[in-house]
């Protein structure tokens, strides 16, 4: 009995232990959505996405935790976050975000949080539409099959792009080529902005 104890896995602890993935995903799916036109995970249709209003970064752990919410300072889709640029130079990731995420001719809002990646108010914007038969019942289910499917072609997204991120990540290229990328448009866009 006790042996089998010594094998359980502290999935909290875990959990806690892996947290700063979501955390370098949330912030590179930022940047690189500041940068590029899109991603293409896998030879999948090409994925767009820009964070809407809200960002929440946060560096350290416990006492030392120092968080900020910096909102979009202008434009609807655009590259106006003075603060959170600041922050990223200052070693904070993002922890949560306000995104679209727009794939083939369906686009979604929702937040997500670093620590779970499981997207919160995550409301369909562009997609197809359920007309109503003569008693209703039959576009009720129907929509709420519709709704089944469209959240989980949403979650397949986010998996597609974190497996994308995971890839890059572990490969040589993440420090050789990508954290270079990064940092140096983020210094730049804070030289020109300050």
């Amino acid at each position: 009995m006790a042996e089998a104890r010594e094998r359980t896995i502290d999935y909290f602890e875990l959990w806690q232990e892996k947290m700063f993935l979501g955390e370098e995903f949330l912030t590179w799916l930022w940047l690189c959505s500041e940068i590029d036109s899109g991603f293409a995970a896998d030879g999948g249709p090409k994925v767009e996405i820009w964070f809407e209003n809200s960002l929440k970064l946060q560096s350290g752990q416990g006492p030392s935790k120092r968080s900020v919410t910096c909102q979009n300072a202008g434009k609807e889709n655009g590259t106006e976050w003075p603060e959170a640029f600041t922050a990223v130079m200052k070693n904070k990731k993002v922890m949560n975000g306000r995104l679209r995420i727009k794939s083939e001719e369906r686009e979604w809002s929702l937040a997500l949080p670093a620590d779970t990646l499981c997207p919160k108010s995550a409301k369909l914007m562009a997609g197809a539409e359920f007309k109503d038969d003569e008693d209703g019942k039959l576009s009720k289910v129907g929509a709420l099959l519709d709704r089944v499917v469209y959240y989980t072609e949403l979650t397949g997204t986010i998996e597609a792009l974190l497996s994308m991120f995971l890839k890059l990540r572990l490969s040589p290229e993440w420090a050789s080529e990508e954290l270079p990328r990064l940092r140096a448009w983020v210094a730049r866009w804070t030289r020109e902005e300050g």
